[in-house]
């Protein structure tokens, strides 16, 4: 299993393990490059960034089946150590998932 393979098994682990957001199983996991970034604290360092998609959510239908309302998925991204490769924190539009599944 190469780093990329390794980090997106972590992140689907860490879903299953604290359920606090769903995954929009139709759109693929993507794993960029190793890259220096500035994180949200202001330090400097090597990361993984991996991009992915969280469920639609609120789909409402009428009497005929057509969908009504619909509020879809927002794109996430989830912030990995490139030198132990463990989650720091996944950002999203609204702000930030800790680790623990905290916001």
């Amino acid at each position: 299993m190469n780093t990329k393979e390794q980090i997106i098994e972590n992140l689907k682990n860490w879903f299953n393990k604290v359920n606090v957001i769903s995954l929009e199983e139709r759109i693929p996991l993507n794993c960029w490059d190793k890259e220096l970034k500035e994180l949200r604290d202001g330090k400097t360092k090597e990361i993984y960034i991996v991009s992915f998609k969280t469920k639609s959510t609120n789909i409402e239908h009428d009497e005929n089946g057509k969908i009504t309302s619909f509020f879809e998925g927002m794109y996430c991204f989830a912030y990995f150590d490139a030198e132990t490769l463990e989650l720091m924190y996944i950002s999203k539009k609204d702000g930030f998932i800790e680790v623990d599944g905290s916001y």
